[in-house]
């Protein structure tokens, strides 16, 4: 799919357009001016596929992966330690 230059130009100062903010406009043109934007490049396909090896035992496959398991009181300990910032009654209406 070939995109039109001109539409992304327009579409980037519609978006600028719209910022009040005058110190990320500043950030905005200083980047702009030393071009300093990180290019991503696309993930490659070929490099998610892993060859799969036969034979493991269940053991084999946890020690390769480094498991480290976690008793229940540990967990419990654990989630008793977050800070909420809402109530359970507020988190459970956001559902609905």
């Amino acid at each position: 799919m070939t995109v039109n230059k001109n539409i992304i130009k327009n579409n980037i100062i519609n978006i600028i357009s719209n910022i009040d903010d005058v110190d990320k406009l500043q950030r905005i043109h200083k980047q702009l001016e030393r071009d300093e934007f990180v290019v991503v490049s696309k993930p490659v396909l070929k490099d998610s596929i892993t060859e799969i090896t036969e034979g493991l035992t269940y053991k084999e496959i946890l020690a390769d992966q480094d498991y480290q398991p976690i008793t229940y009181n540990k967990f419990r300990a654990l989630a008793d330690e977050i800070e909420w910032d809402h109530s359970l009654e507020e988190l459970l209406s956001a559902l609905d």
